[in-house]
């Protein structure tokens, strides 16, 4: 497994946008994006009753019997303009938690919710099913201590109370509540389903009135998903303060458990500004924000409760290695057993008992530094690296596919981080087209590029729903193509992968740090730092010209074959089509196949050209791609790309 150098580039134009942006929305909205493992972030929410801050978390409510906790923001949210009329729109995403002794016996739930400013301490006797909000409703009393405050309230509900929860549910549920306990809307949920690492996302559109929640459960390739909406005027049906609470809230009864939240944030407009389209301005950031806090959340939810996860049921699908192992399997990690190295550590072919080879890849350790300044650095590499190895993990525990490589454990023994995945014996393209293994036929060719945008297609459309999600690898080149017994392909190296949640329904363009090899990289990426799926689609098409040029995309001017006299081998054949010669540019390894071939090679050179087009959206998707690999359709014409 072989790996190109990295270059990383500051997102300016994502931190301009962000602080335009919140500049814009002015004091009347609420925008804040919290990570719970920041010892200042925990100290920024309210704490009542029972909930306090933990070492990585705050903590709404112990595992113990009777407690009422909440925690909320110290400042209002403004939901509507007495002026104007217009209703704020918001979302809050939050990551969470629920554990107990007992996977059994256990209550009662969580909520998020939005009410009265300042947030009080829970009223009388609001423990267990009422979850910390609302007082019984079937308490005879009076009236006016009973009358529920103007509160919406999303639940998170543990445990089924005949009073009030509905009637076809015995169990875990989401439950949107409206000055009350007995919820507006409800979704049953499979047992246990509320239990463990939890993420939900709630939004509300001022135009429409239209509240949507959605939640996440389970771990790795088991999470599931699902969505729970309804129409509600928070003025005038809700009856909402102008100037409202946001916060959460848990209780437990005679059952009890734990409810932990570990990351939060929310972002709302400011409904006297609504008319100027601010809503769309704040997806755009909601859309940076939520990808920055993927990276956060898988960190806290597999790094920091206490390191003691990558040990239990976060990585159910591989297998725990011990450093002493793996120093055995390669021979104290011995310079023969190398077999490919890059910016992100060293792998080794290594022999274990009952598993044969395998591939071992140890993440690089940085340098140890006196300077304090360069001790920093350090530490912010320390931290990268342990970023990237986990996000490895988890998102290679979430995929399967016959063109993806295979991950079969991991060891994190003092600090040493370590991956072991299936050995692939003919090594990867790039050492068959420039480390002087054997040459690839034109056939091997062609069912890798197959095999390679199989597994694009997957990942872009398949791996999850993708009218909501879909992932993008960052680092498509011939280096991360591994081969199998005969040739597969299996397409490696998922240190840059990253999910991508679509926003509005469009394709999703959340921005991040720029960083890949650069020969292969999108130059729109390069230059907005924004996301997309045509910035594989422009790495495919660079790997695509490669395989059939045998050419690196970048070589001293005057040294590629056919065309011109460019340094780029994106140019060179860009050159060569436009004269009607882009058959010239192929790899002189193929002469002799070039008779029986020549249709299909001059066919993946001119859908790499389209690949690579400048504009995003002149690009094919994956799926047009296979397409024109596969299929005898007529080839697009020398302006088409």
């Amino acid at each position: 497994m072989a790996y190109s150098r990295c270059h990383q580039v500051p997102t300016y134009l994502s931190c301009y946008l962000f602080l335009a942006t919140y500049t814009a929305l002015r004091a009347a909205a609420l925008s804040f994006d919290y990570d719970f493992t920041i010892p200042r972030d925990r100290q920024q929410l309210k704490l009542i009753n029972a909930s306090y801050a933990g070492s990585d978390r705050i903590i709404l409510t112990d595992d113990a019997s009777n407690l009422t906790g909440r925690a909320a923001h110290p400042q209002p949210v403004r939901l509507w303009d007495d002026r104007t009329g217009k209703r704020a729109s918001f979302t809050t995403t939050f990551h969470f938690a629920i554990h107990g002794s007992s996977n059994v016996s256990r209550g009662d739930g969580m909520t998020f919710f939005i009410g009265p400013f300042p947030a009080t301490i829970p009223p009388p006797s609001s423990d267990g099913g009422l979850l910390g909000l609302f007082s019984n409703p079937n308490t005879t009393g009076d009236a006016d201590s009973l009358r529920p405050p103007h509160t919406l309230a999303v639940e998170f509900d543990t445990r089924w109370n005949d009073g009030w929860d509905p009637k076809d549910g015995k169990g875990d549920h989401i439950g949107i509540d409206l000055n009350g306990i007995r919820s507006n809307r409800t979704r049953n949920l499979p047992p246990l389903s509320l239990y463990g690492a939890l993420w939900a996302n709630i939004t509300y559109d001022g135009e429409s009135k239209v509240v949507k929640v959605m939640l996440r459960t389970g771990e790795a390739e088991s999470a599931v998903t699902y969505e729970l909406s309804a129409t509600m005027d928070l003025k005038d049906d809700a009856g909402l303060v102008q100037d409202a609470a946001v916060g959460f809230s848990a209780a437990t009864g005679l059952l009890s458990e734990s409810h932990q939240l570990l990351a939060w944030s929310f972002h709302s407009t400011d409904p006297s500004h609504a008319e100027t389209k601010m809503w769309v301005i704040f997806l755009s950031v909601a859309a940076i924000l939520l990808a920055g806090l993927v990276g956060t959340l898988v960190y806290i939810t597999v790094m920091h409760r206490r390191r003691r996860c990558l040990d239990q049921k976060v990585l159910p699908v591989t297998r725990k290695f011990s450093y002493s192992e793996l120093v055995a399997a390669t021979d104290n990690f011995s310079m023969d057993r190398k077999v490919g190295n890059g910016c992100f550590g060293d792998v080794y072919r290594g022999g274990l008992p009952d598993l044969g080879e395998v591939a071992v890849k140890m993440m690089r350790q940085p340098t140890s530094n006196r300077n304090r300044k360069n001790r920093v650095r350090e530490r912010q590499e320390i931290e990268r690296n342990r970023k990237n190895y986990v996000h490895e993990i988890e998102t290679l525990c979430q995929l399967r596919h016959k063109n993806l490589l295979r991950l079969i454990g991991w060891c994190d023994d003092g600090g040493r981080l370590l991956l072991v995945y299936e050995l692939q014996p003919n090594g990867s393209v790039s050492d068959h087209l420039h480390g002087g293994k054997t040459p690839l036929t034109w056939p091997q060719r062609y069912g890798i590029l197959l095999g390679i945008a199989s597994a694009v297609e997957y990942l872009h459309t398949g791996a999850y729903d993708s009218a909501t999600r879909y992932v993008l690898h960052r680092d498509i080149k011939p280096s991360n193509v591994m081969l199998g017994e005969g040739f597969q392909a299996k397409l490696g190296d998922f240190g840059l992968v990253r999910q991508v949640t679509r926003h509005g329904g469009g394709g999703g363009t959340p921005r991040t740090t720029v960083i890949g090899s650069m020969d292969y990289m999108d130059p729109k990426y390069m230059e907005t730092g924004a996301l997309n799926p045509a910035s594989d689609i422009y790495s495919f098409g660079v790997l695509l010209l490669e395989v059939v040029t045998g050419a690196k995309p970048s070589v001293p001017r005057g040294t590629l074959p056919g065309c011109g006299d460019q340094n780029s081998l994106v140019g060179a054949v860009r050159e060569c089509h436009g004269r009607n010669a882009i058959l010239g540019m192929a790899d002189e390894r193929l002469r002799e196949e070039f008779e029986q071939w020549q249709w299909q090679i001059e066919r993946v050179m001119v859908t790499g050209l389209m690949c690579v087009r400048p504009e995003r959206e002149d690009r094919p998707s994956i799926k047009d791609i296979i397409s024109l690999l596969s299929k005898l359709e007529p080839l697009p014409t020398p302006t088409t790309t």
